[in-house]
This record gives C-alpha cells, sequence and structure tokens, in this order.
C-alpha cells in the first residue's frame, strides 16, 4: 500500500513539473522574443507567472538550461510544422506560403536583441539554431524544390540541391538585415520580401499565376 502510495505521489509531482516546465518555457520564450535573452531574469519570469523562483528552480537547473530548452523545443516545433505543411499543403507553392505563414506570424513580435544576445551570449544553441537551417531546412527546401520542378510549378533548369543552398544563405542575409543598426524593417516585412523574391525566381508561368494570387497569404494574420 505505501509503495503504490509513493508511485500515485510521484505521478502527480512529475505532472506538476511537466505543466510547469511547459508554462515557464512558453513565457520565456514569450520574453526572449520581446525584450532579448540577457535583458529577462529567473525573476522576472517568475514575476510573470506569479509563482516562486524556487518553481523555476524546480524545472530547469538554471538559465542557460532554460535557454537550451527554449530553442530545442523551437527547433522540435519548426520540425513539426515543417511536416505538416509538407503534407497538407496542395502543392509545393502553397507549401511555402503555409510555413512561410507560420514563420511570418510566430515572429511577428521578434526583438532583434534576441538573436544578437543569442549569438553573442549563447553560441550553443545559436549553433543549434545554424545547424537546424543548414540541415533540416536545407533539406525541406531542396525536396520542396523538386516537387515544384516535377509538377511544373518551378523551372526545370534550376538546380535544387544549389537552389536550397541559395536559398539559406538569404535567411542568413535576411537575419543580418534585421540584427543590423542601420535597420528600419520589421522581420514581417524583410521575410515576405526574401520568399517573394525566391519564389518569382523558380516559378514557371503557371507557377506564377498561382503564385499571384496567394502570395500575399504569407502576411494574412488570421
Amino acid at each position: 500500500m505505501e509503495t503504490i502510495c509513493v508511485f500515485i505521489v510521484s505521478l502527480f509531482y512529475l505532472h506538476f513539473i511537466l505543466n510547469e516546465s511547459s508554462k515557464i518555457l512558453e513565457e520565456a520564450k514569450q520574453l526572449f522574443m520581446r525584450i532579448g535573452i540577457k535583458s529577462v531574469s529567473m525573476d522576472d519570469i517568475a514575476q510573470v507567472l506569479r509563482i516562486s523562483k524556487k518553481t523555476i528552480y524546480k524545472c530547469f537547473k538554471d538559465k542557460q538550461d532554460l535557454v537550451n530548452r527554449v530553442i530545442e523545443e523551437k527547433i522540435n516545433f519548426e520540425k513539426s510544422k515543417l511536416d505538416k505543411c509538407a503534407c497538407s499543403s496542395k502543392n509545393a507553392i502553397q507549401h511555402m506560403i503555409d510555413f512561410s505563414r507560420h514563420i511570418s506570424q510566430s515572429r511577428k513580435n521578434l526583438n532583434p536583441t534576441m538573436i544578437y544576445d543569442m549569438q553573442k551570449f549563447y553560441p550553443d544553441q545559436w549553433a543549434k539554431m545554424e545547424e537546424f537551417r543548414s540541415d533540416y531546412f536545407r533539406e525541406t527546401i531542396k525536396n520542396n524544390l523538386k516537387n515544384g520542378i516535377k509538377t511544373g510549378l518551378f523551372r526545370s533548369d534550376i538546380n535544387a540541391d544549389l537552389t536550397a543552398l541559395m536559398y539559406i544563405t538569404l535567411i542568413s542575409g535576411m537575419v543580418k538585415q534585421f540584427t543590423s543598426a542601420e535597420n528600419n524593417y520589421q522581420f514581417q516585412t524583410i521575410h515576405f520580401q526574401m520568399v517573394s523574391y525566391h519564389l518569382h525566381g523558380i516559378c514557371t508561368e503557371e507557377g506564377r499565376s498561382y503564385l499571384k494570387q496567394h502570395i500575399n497569404e504569407i502576411t494574412d494574420q488570421s
């Protein structure tokens, strides 16, 4: 009987930790995006969530651990979203539009300070994001290009491997522009121009006709 009671208590405690961890991760992510990572303390997160700092430390060893978990959660979520878009979108162009809309919406409040902080103070976490872009995201773009070529929406004379690599280079350029001290544009504006530039450059006449009707869905906030 005592063993059963201990097991039940352990289950309740595990549920509590998992539930609290999820809330803390989400709030930390939102604060990091709006303010930057360096400026957000564990006290700030505890105050917003109206919990004790001790509760946070039950779920996460320290701020480094918290940042690491936020990035891991973000990468896993993006992978899930990429896979879902690939399966549910009606064609290769819509696939790019659907995922780009997700990117636009999820980063509408992104402060360039967060990227700067990651690059300077959390290089390991930034390296994980870079690896995600250079490996998983690049492979997804390459498959999207091959699908678009096969269905006649993308030009048959483009090299899928090289074009996917060029798209990753465009992302790096977008990040550089967004974090530049001279930048006057919101993330959504820069991102829309980048995706539009990419798609207009690879579409056939049939693809451009579809693109013209749907390109503005990227910035649709509904």
